[in-house]
């Protein structure tokens, strides 16, 4: 059962381009991480003496990774023994994937404190069919069997989630204390999450920092990160609230939040006044399949019905009349055109049709698409159409405020570039004009995360906003029957 509550949250405080200053107490080596973890990429941002606020790149120079992890078998290990293979992150094991399926793990967002019975586990499998799914040897939860695990150990030869994760923390945390400098170990974090995670998938994510060597500070919701990057820049009246939404929508699920900004005038040491930003969640609506991975899933049906009637696949159909299933559960095959379908979805953001092409795709043979049109496309879409909506509504309707009172919605996350996407929200909101443009919308939870992460470091003075969140999680509780224990009944 979901319920709602509200979370009491200490001062945020926040700062734009220059508004954050440093304390002079400040250590040399005090820094704050601040970590968006999505289910298609990972932002990061640092914050120490020296560097106000700064995006952490890739190695590639990057400002974003691909949430993936892979394994590369090791060419050097003697035989009988247990050589480490070459660990990659991000587009590399992206890339991997058409090599190494089943040693590549993408998108482990969905599947972090699950039960291995769970829908979601089964939809990741049918997502990766190379991956071996088996249970954690501790608990229930979710871990991989891998030829890349140590084969001796409480693992046996497996992975679990959160080691994967933490992995990729690790990663993370090197880039950062390349660019903090010498001298500076980085272990504070704050992370966003959406607000529907549960608890046991807190707990999984609090667990996989913990074993990258992380102290979490906090968590922050999605939407309220936002709303924090908003006000840095911005001072709001007392007797006027502004109200506005956050729309978030990334690759595998979507929030809408309702955000009460206001000015607050409060008592400072002695007799003096000042005046504080506050935001407030009022609200939450969301949905936690829709997003840009179910629309990948339409390009992926588009282009797999152009390959199975390929005059070249002509052959492999009379020999497989299951072709289309057989090519679903290829590793390899799949996570080509996995990928090709994301490369699609997004090129079709910003034209009206274009061309797929996949070399060696399966049994040798290079498919090239026929033309794949915007407007074929959104046809696809359009049973999604009261879904995109929805969150917005039950948002509204949870915050107690009228459509009409709401000053602009603020965009967040990458699917929202799909047109039919943006069309659906200008329509509810009553026009382009009440969609802000005013935030980052790839960078803005990062950069909201980080400065909480900062105000709650003793080691900066930055701008005071105070922030209150609801709570929308719950706890899930699972029960076995025992059929022995009700014959005895």
């Amino acid at each position: 059962m979901t319920t709602m509550r509200p979370i009491s949250a200490p001062p945020v405080a926040l700062t734009g381009l220059l508004l954050l200053s440093i304390s002079s107490l400040a250590s040399a080596s005090a820094a704050v991480l601040g970590i968006d973890f999505g289910q298609e990429f990972i932002k990061a941002a640092l914050v120490k003496p020296g560097i106000p606020l700064e995006i952490v790149l890739t190695k590639d120079t990057k400002r974003k990774e691909a949430a993936a992890v892979g394994f590369k078998p090791a060419g050097n290990g003697k035989e009988g023994e247990f050589a480490y293979p070459e660990r990659l992150y991000g587009a590399d094991a992206v890339n991997l994937a058409a090599r190494f399926p089943h040693d590549v793990y993408p998108g482990l967002k969905k599947v972090m404190g699950q039960h291995v019975e769970d829908d979601s586990v089964a939809a990741y499998s049918t997502r990766n069919p190379a991956v071996s799914v088996v249970p954690n040897v501790l608990r229930s939860t979710v871990a991989f069997q891998s030829s890349s695990a140590p084969p001796a150990g409480y693992g046996k030869g497996s992975f679990t989630v959160e080691e994967l994760l933490a992995m990729q923390f690790k990663s993370i945390v090197h880039n950062a204390e390349a660019l903090a400098g010498a001298n500076t170990r980085i272990r504070d974090v704050v992370f966003t999450v959406p607000a529907f995670l549960k608890a046991e998938e807190r707990s999984s994510l609090k667990l996989a920092a913990e074993i990258a060597g992380l102290k979490v500070m906090s968590f922050v919701s999605d939407g309220l990160a936002v709303g924090i990057n908003y006000a840095t820049t911005r001072t709001f009246n007392e007797s006027s609230p502004e109200y506005h939404i956050v729309y978030d929508m990334g690759a595998g699920s979507t929030t809408a939040t309702v955000l009460r900004f206001q000015g607050r005038g409060i008592k400072d040491v002695g007799r003096f006044n000042k005046t504080i930003q506050e935001v407030t969640v009022l609200g939450v609506g969301y949905d936690t399949e829709l997003g840009g991975d179910l629309f990948n899933q339409k390009i992926f049906e588009i282009l797999l019905d152009d390959f199975v009637n390929n005059p070249k696949a002509k052959g492999l159909l009379e020999e497989d009349p299951n072709l289309k299933n057989t090519i679903r559960t290829n590793g390899r095959a799949a996570s080509k055109l996995w990928k090709e379908a994301t490369r699609v979805r997004q090129i079709l953001s910003a034209n009206t049709d274009t061309i797929a092409s996949i070399e060696s795709l399966y049994k040798d043979i290079d498919f090239r698409s026929s033309k794949i049109t915007r407007a074929v496309f959104e046809e696809l879409l359009a049973q999604y159409e009261a879904r995109i909506t929805k969150p917005i509504i039950d948002a509204i309707s949870n915050a107690n405020v009228a459509l009409s009172e709401v000053n602009t919605l603020i965009v967040h996350g990458g699917a929202v570039r799909t047109p039919f996407v943006g069309k659906k929200i200008e329509d509810i909101m009553g026009g382009a004009e009440k969609i802000s443009k005013q935030v980052n919308p790839d960078e803005s939870a990062v950069l909201g995360a980080t400065f909480k992460g900062a105000a709650e470091s003793r080691a900066f003075k930055v701008k005071e906003i105070r922030t209150q969140d609801i709570g929308t999680f719950g706890v899930s509780i699972k029960y076995k029957k025992d059929a022995e224990a009700k014959k005895g009944m």
